[in-house]
């Protein structure tokens, strides 16, 4: 059974359930589209906000729902889990292309198995494996190679978002409450984070290294992380705090179109910064920054080195004063320099 996209054929791609993956499979899912010329996307509705007017005629529907998988002939899994391939095969789905991961390779029609590594550090950067395992690559790469097998092809690999006309005169009337003008530039930061979480920049050293910043600031984050933000907000009486978790996806786009500088940990709003071409710092903690890598000319990543990382964890499980080695070490970091 061949794996290229024939014409007529009704295709769903299932999306990313985290923000950054979706941004970085923009292109893939532009070539997609010029390829086919509709799509059905299955994500979480909220996500698929962020993609705002791009892919006309595409529909978008919830991952979760069964009967919305229904009457496809094609399955394009850009996520891993072995749910996304088990829900193709129950709804019916003809052929299922994606990545041999999560033991799921015998659902898929199609499965591609992406590239290892076997033990030692790799590339100088993180621990020493017991094994194989997936080698660290920017995941927008992995969905072009994908795409690229069904036939489509990716003539412009840089994720690129716009924002709505909505999205633009929402966000301007936000900007102008807090005395900003039509013209008047700020510095966007990201500086939410969840309680405990090891991928956040403590609000601490968002505090410290804001304080003496010489443009307003607008201070944004995400659902459940308004506490850190409220907090610095208190210590920084000049600048602004979206403590609503700003009014959608389509309102954060449309604010880093119009930021001067785009200050984040490595999460998210990092990608859709990137896409809209703002300049960037990035504070890059557990992360391992190979998986970002592409596309980086407009941003400054900072980074040190520890022993136990890049980790990826959520929780940092290192007591004492080793504890979130990777983030204090950048406590005091210059955030104003572009890159």
């Amino acid at each position: 059974m061949s794996v290229r996209l024939r014409g007529g054929e009704r295709v769903l791609v299932r999306v990313p359930d985290w923000l950054g993956d979706l941004v970085m499979a923009e292109p893939a899912l532009r070539a997609l589209h010029e390829r086919c010329g509709s799509l059905t996307l299955a994500g979480e509705p909220r996500l698929l906000e962020v993609l705002g007017d791009a892919l006309p005629g595409c529909a978008r529907v919830d991952a979760h729902e069964l009967r919305s998988w229904r009457g496809h002939d094609v399955a394009v899994l850009l996520v891993n889990s072995f749910r996304s391939a088990w829900t193709a095969r129950r709804a019916g789905i003809r052929r299922v292309v994606g990545w041999s991961r999560d033991a799921r390779g015998w659902l898929l029609t199609h499965a591609f198995v992406p590239a290892l590594e076997r033990g030692g550090a790799p590339v100088g950067i993180g621990t020493v494996g017991r094994g194989a395992r997936h080698l660290p690559r920017p995941f927008g790469g992995s969905c072009i190679e994908l795409v690229h097998w069904l036939g489509a092809s990716v003539s412009d690999p840089r994720p690129r978002l716009s924002a709505t006309r909505a999205a633009r005169e929402h966000a301007q009337r936000r900007l102008a409450s807090f005395g900003l003008g039509a013209k008047a530039q700020f510095t966007l930061a990201n500086c939410g984070g969840r309680p405990g979480s090891a991928k956040a920049f403590p609000a601490s050293h968002w505090i410290e290294a804001l304080r003496s910043h010489c443009e307003p600031l607008v201070l944004v984050c995400g659902p459940g992380e308004e506490a850190s933000v409220r907090e610095i907000a208190a210590a920084l009486p000049d600048a602004h705090a979206c403590v609503d978790a700003v009014a959608g996806l389509p309102e954060l786009v449309a604010l880093c179109e119009r930021a001067s500088l785009a200050l984040t940990a490595d999460s998210g709003p990092r990608h859709i910064a990137a896409a809209v071409g703002t300049p960037l710092v990035v504070v890059c903690g557990p992360t391992d920054p190979r998986h970002t890598a592409d596309f980086t000319k407009r941003t400054r990543v900072l980074r040190v080195p520890v022993a136990c990382g890049p980790c990826h964890r959520e929780t940092c499980p290192i007591e004492g004063a080793g504890h979130l080695r990777c983030m204090h070490a950048l406590r005091g970091v210059d955030l104003g320099a572009r890159a």
